[in-house]
This record gives structure tokens, C-alpha cells and sequence, in this order.
């Protein structure tokens, strides 16, 4: 949907002669791309050769559009205007009339409903979208008596907009010129430049929900899930002339696939566009097709999926990897990867690689890259090398975060040890790395997978992190990119928090706290800015968290049930949820009876053994796990706590469910 100065002007004169119930109004021949544009987005339609007509929801935007031109903007000078409760109007504006708008400016478009988006989830407007949604009429700055705070939330019409964006019914009409369009178009995400904007098949991209801009200044773009089934489609079909992709040759397509008689000249259309051969069997473009059907007609996904993974823990993969490898060629079980020895063995790694680091620079540790600065310095004053290991890195917690996502397995080896696999995720993210280990961000995975959802393209801050990380090139994903996109909608992830991110977790409410905020608060205990983002990134990646594009943080499903079930964790709990925690309340559910009533999974003794069993892990490390269950208060004497479903329920909610795993996607993988 997009509502430029030619679009506002023909929606008033609409809505003016429908109020004056004319028998049609006159439409010039410039005029009608314009009308094209509200057609696709579903404000008007074309009910003769000579009447355009509004829909429900154009009228009902035309009618907004309207109001915001009479109050004005001096409407709400009085300071003390109620809004509603506590609420107190500081700021709002009107409007002004179409006719001064600047040619390029945009009152609506993808940005500015992503924005107005964001700001109903967290109930007020993030800072970056404060200044556009304020000055589109959109927005209101408020003082909040009970809170004795001022912030910006969304106005009665910045609601109703959302609301119309929701329920209008964009069409689906793509003709060879727009076709051959699309082709030329890289699929994103990429700086807007690489689109030729303000060109009527842009428009025509944007009203159809094809393609979605950033918040809050349009200055990257990309396709959506949508414009990539799409783009995907006729990249192989569509070509012929005149319509070559709309919802008519759509249903017909899946009429046929479903094996539903259609007509023979209709068949033929289809197989003239090689959506079908000629026997009658789906193409690739058919099929891509049927895939935008379904995104066209079912919506694509509301929720965001990630990844977060960084370079020290990708170190250890490669560590597991290799003594795997060298048990193997040696047969020796002291090379199996255990704790003990692979603590042993990343002792010797991180030794030799700050050892290099201080025969490079020497006494000049402050030219170091800033992660390594403190680390080196307490290295070159160390005696005990093994303790200064275990005082700077963590091991086991770095063993939970992979275990989270996934990427590797605690198990139990024939003689009853704890030893660590690599899972097949594991090793697609270890191949990845060969050439170069980096750290690869959920921002800048989220880059990608965003894109996902129908008005969504990454700010170029987040593009610039997934271009860094080699996940972007120039215009649209590497392989790389592909990877983590695909692993983000499809790997199984189990709850893990450290205890710095459970106090950042916690300092989180569900709604209404931004970005900056978190940092301000942390930053004035003395927290490093660093380790914070990278808090914030392993719990978005957790799907615990999502940071909406206009700086607002949120809490999702499963970390609204986290939080609940963390209530009674003690303060300063070291790695209060982790993995083998949540596979030992997974076993010991499976084997317990539900009580509904008391809320929690009873447990016999005698069934605790057969839950070990069921958990895969060693005898040892379910005993550590069932006792931090324990004093977490997740697991009681003989049950399964209210606290224990929670987490489990928690982590159900942490990925997507499996109908809607890895439709739509573009990339190699798909």
C-alpha cells in the first residue's frame, strides 16, 4: 500500500463524488496509473469501463485522510487534551491538505505501516519511527500521570490505518512489462538504490505487497515472502503477453494440481506460460507459483526466526570436530571429546593464539582489537594458564548455547561418559566457517529472514551487519545468507540463559521499553556495551525477545512464559535454564502421570531411571542437571512443578511450528 500526493488527491475526489452520489467520476488518461496503483492495493476497483468506485477499506482510508485534513495541524494546541486514563496530549498534528505535499513524499507506505506495526505491539512508538508517525498525523507525544513519563503512541489514526492495512484485500495482477520487471530486480536485501524508485511498476510492486521498504527512510528494500515466491516464479515462467501471473490463473493452477477438470483452452494457457508440461505435471514456475498462492492467500508469517553464533563458540565446533577426527585416525578413547578433554585441548588452542597475539604487538596491548585488550593483559601476568582459561572463557556455558541452537549434543558413550557430538546443523555451520570463523549476529540473520513477513526490509544498520558478516552481498544473500536463513526456520531450539542474560531478561518487560533504554540502565551499572548487544542478540536468536525495527523491544510467546517460569528461580542462579536441564524435564514428563488440577507431572522413583535413559544423557550429567532443575524450583521432590510445564511450554513456543517450516524462500536451499 503506498499513498503519495496523486494518490491522496484521486482518493478525496472519489470519496467526494461518491458522497455526492455522482453516477461516476471523470477520470483523465494520466490518471490512470495512479488508479491502477489503489486498484492493486485494494482501495478502488473498476466496477464499469467508466466507474471507478472505493472499496470498504479505500473509503475508510479516504475518510482518515480526510479528518487529518480538517483538524489541521494546530488542532491539538491545548496541551491538556485528554486522550484517555493518565494520558495527557502533549504533541499532535493534522495534516495538511494533499496539494502541499512534496511530489516524492510518502504519507503510507511499507515503511511507514512496519512502523505503525512495531508501535502496536509494544504499545508506544519506537524512536526511530517518532518523528515520520508525528508528522503523518499518525502518532501523538503523551505524558503519563501514573508513569511521570512523556513518550509517543499511536493516534486514533495511526490505529485505523493499521487496521485498514490489515484487512484490505491487495490484488494480484502481473503483465509481461511488469514481469519482465521483476526479473531485472535483485531479490534484496539491498539499498534502495539498486530499485529504480518512483516508477509506476514500483508503485505497482509496493500496492501488491511484492516489496517492502526499511523504517524509517526507505533506504534498503527487498521482496517479501510474496515478491519471492514470485520473482522465484517467473524467473522460469510467465512468459508470454498480456497477464502472465494473477489470482485467476492462480486457482487455476492449483484446480489443475489438485486434479480438478479444467477447461482445455485453460490448460493450454498454462502450459503456454510453462507453469505445466506438456504432460500436464507442475514445472518448477508452477510450482513456485502454488507456493505464492498459498502466501497470497493464507498471509505470510507474523513471527521472525534467527540465529546467533559467535566465533569463539564456532572455535569449539572445530575443536570437537577434530579430536572426533583424530579419534578416528588414532582410535585412542583419551581422544574421544569429553569435557575434561576438550577443556584440555582449548586451553592449548587459546595458549598459542594469545601467546601470537603478544609476540605481534608486544608491550602495545592497547592497539589490540578491543576484545582481546583484557584478556592479553591478564595472560601476560597469568602463572596458572589453566585457571586464567577457566577465569576468562566458559566452557560449559559456551557447550549450552550450542546445545540451544542445536549445533552440537551432550550424549552418553559406551563407557558412560559424557562426550559431544556435532549434530548435522553442526557441521553445516562448521563448513561455513572453514575459510574464515566470525561472529554471525541474529540482526544480521534477521536481515534476511524479516523479509519473511509482508511489510518488513532490514534497516541498513542491519544490512550492513549481514554484508559484514557475508551473509549479503551487493543486492541480495550469499550462499551464507541462504544457510542461516534456512537453519533459523528449521533447526529445533531448547532454552539456555546465562546469568547476565537473565538479568537482562528480566530488566525486559513484555511491552513498551526500547533499545536504548536497556543500555542506559546496564551501561549505569558499569555493563560493557558489547556484551550487552550480544545478550540481547542470544535471546532474540532464543526467540525469547524480538527488537522491532523502530528500536522498541518486545517479549514474544515463549518469553512471556519463560518469564513466568523463572518467577521463583533464585537471584544469581548461574545458567538458571540450560539445555540438558529442559531434555531431563522432557524425559520426566514422558514418563509421569499429568495432573491437570495441581498443574504438575508426578513422577515415581522408580521411573526417574527410565527417564535418564529417555534423556540420551550420561548418568552423571543428568544428576547435575536434575539437582539444578531442583534448586530452580522446576522439579520438586517427586513431580514435574508448574514451573517445569512452563519452561516446557516456553519451549515449544521457541520454533516455528513444523506446517510452516521453509516455504517461499528463494535461495539455493529452498
Amino acid at each position: 500500500m503506498i499513498v503519495r500526493k496523486e494518490h491522496a488527491r484521486m482518493l478525496e475526489r472519489l470519496l467526494k463524488d461518491q458522497d455526492a452520489r455522482l453516477p461516476f467520476t471523470e477520470i483523465e488518461p494520466h490518471e490512470q496509473p495512479v488508479l491502477h496503483e489503489l486498484e492493486r492495493a485494494g482501495l478502488v476497483r473498476q466496477q464499469t469501463p467508466v466507474r471507478w468506485v472505493l472499496t470498504y477499506s479505500g473509503a475508510a482510508l479516504a475518510q482518515v485522510l480526510r479528518d487529518l485534513y480538517h483538524q489541521g495541524p494546530a488542532a491539538y494546541a491545548e496541551a491538556e487534551d485528554e486522550v484517555g486514563g493518565d494520558l495527557v496530549i502533549r504533541e499532535w498534528h493534522g495534516l495538511a491538505a494533499p496539494e502541499t505535499w512534496p511530489d516524492d513524499w510518502r504519507w503510507l507506505g511499507s515503511e511507514v505501516i512496519a512502523m505503525l506495526d512495531a508501535a502496536a505491539r509494544a504499545e508506544r512508538v519506537g524512536p526511530k519511527a517518532e518523528q515520520p508517525l508525528l508528522e503523518r498525523g499518525l502518532a501523538m507525544r503523551v505524558w503519563d500521570r501514573a508513569k511521570k513519563a512523556e513518550y509517543v503512541v499511536l493516534s486514533d489514526a495511526g490505529r485505523a490505518v493499521l487496521e485498514i492495512y490489515l484487512h484490505a484485500h491487495p490484488r494480484l495482477l502481473i503483465d509481461e512489462t511488469l514481469a519482465e520487471f521483476i526479473r531485472k530486480v535483485p531479490v534484496g536485501p539491498a539499498p534502495a538504490d539498486r530499485l529504480p524508485t518512483g516508477s509506476h511498476e514500483e508503485h505497482l510492486l509496493e500496492a501488491m505487497r511484492l516489496i517492502a521498504y526499511s523504517v524509517p527512510v526507505s533506504d534498503a528494500f527487498a521482496f517479501t515472502a510474496l515478491g519471492q515466491a514470485v520473482k522465484r516464479a517467473l524467473e522460469t515462467g510467465g512468459f508470454g503477453r498480456g497477464t502472465v501471473l494473477s489470482e485467476d490463473l492462480l486457482w487455476l493452477l492449483a484446480r489443475h494440481a489438485d486434479g480438478e477438470p479444467i477447461a482445455p483452452d485453460s490448460l493450454a494457457r498454462l502450459q503456454a506460460l510453462a507453469y505445466v508440461d506438456a504432460d500436464g505435471e507442475l514445472l518448477p514456475a508452477g510450482e513456485w507459483a502454488l507456493e505464492a498462492l498459498r502466501l497470497w492467500w493464507d498471509g505470510p508469517r507474523a513471527e521472525v526466526w534467527t540465529l546467533a553464533v559467535e566465533a569463539e563458540e564456532v572455535e569449539v565446533l572445530q575443536t570437537v570436530a577434530a579430536l572426533w577426527d583424530k579419534y578416528t585416525q588414532t582410535g585412542n578413547d583419551d581422544d574421544i571429546p569429553t569435557f575434561e578433554r576438550l577443556r584440555r585441548e582449548m586451553i592449548d588452542r587459546k595458549v598459542k593464539e594469545y601467546k601470537a597475539l603478544l609476540e605481534r604487538y608486544g608491550r602495545r596491548i592497547k592497539e589490540m582489537p578491543k576484545k582481546y585488550q583484557a584478556i592479553a593483559q591478564r595472560f601476560a601476568e597469568a602463572k596458572d594458564l589453566a585457571r586464567w582459561y577457566d577465569d576468562n572463557f566458559t566452557l560449559r556455558e559456551t557447550l549450552y548455547s550450542l546445545e540451544s541452537f542445536n549445533l552440537l549434543a551432550s550424549e552418553e558413550d559406551d563407557s558412560g561418559r559424557e562426550v559431544f557430538r556435532l549434530t548435522p546443523v553442526g557441521h553445516a555451520v562448521l563448513q561455513d566457517h572453514a575459510a574464515q570463523r566470525r561472529d554471525v549476529s541474529s540482526t544480521a540473520v534477521k536481515a534476511i529472514t524479516m523479509t519473511r513477513k509482508m511489510f518488513s526490509a532490514p534497516a541498513m544498520d542491519w544490512w550492513q551487519q549481514a554484508h559484514d558478516a557475508g551473509l549479503v552481498g551487493t543486492a541480495e544473500p550469499t550462499k551464507s545468507g541462504w544457510l542461516y536463513a534456512t537453519l533459523a526456520e528449521t533447526l529445533t531450539r531448547r532454552p539456555h540463559l546465562t546469568r547476565f542474560e537473565l538479568e537482562v531478561f528480566h530488566l525486559i518487560p513484555a511491552k513498551g521499553m526500547t533499545e536504548d533504554e536497556i543500555y542506559a540502565a546496564l551501561q549505569a551499572q558499569g555493563e560493557d556495551p558489547e556484551r550487552i548487544r550480544w545478550a540481547l542478540e542470544k535471546l532474540e536468536a532464543r526467540h525469547f525477545i524480538e527488537i522491532l525495527p523502530d528500536g522498541n523491544v518486545v517479549e514474544t510467546e515463549a518469553g512471556e512464559l519463560l518469564d513466568q517460569a523463572l518467577a521463583g528461580v533464585p537471584e544469581g542462579f548461574g545458567n538458571p535454564v540450560n539445555p540438558l536441564m529442559v531434555r531431563v524435564l522432557e524425559a520426566l514428563r514422558a514418563v509421569g502421570t499429568l495432573y491437570v488440577k495441581e498443574r504438575k507431572v508426578r513422577v515415581l522413583p522408580r521411573n526417574i531411571k527410565e527417564a535418564w535413559k529417555r534423556s540420551g544423557l550420561s548418568r552423571e550429567a543428568f544428576d547435575d542437571a536434575l539437582k539444578a532443575a531442583r534448586v530452580a524450583g522446576f522439579v520438586g521432590r517427586n513431580s514435574v512443578t508448574h514451573a517445569g510445564l512452563l519452561l516446557l511450554e516456553a519451549a515449544a513456543r521457541m520454533n516455528p511450528h513444523p506446517e510452516a517450516v521453509l516455504q517461499g524462500y528463494a535461495g539455493p536451499l529452498a
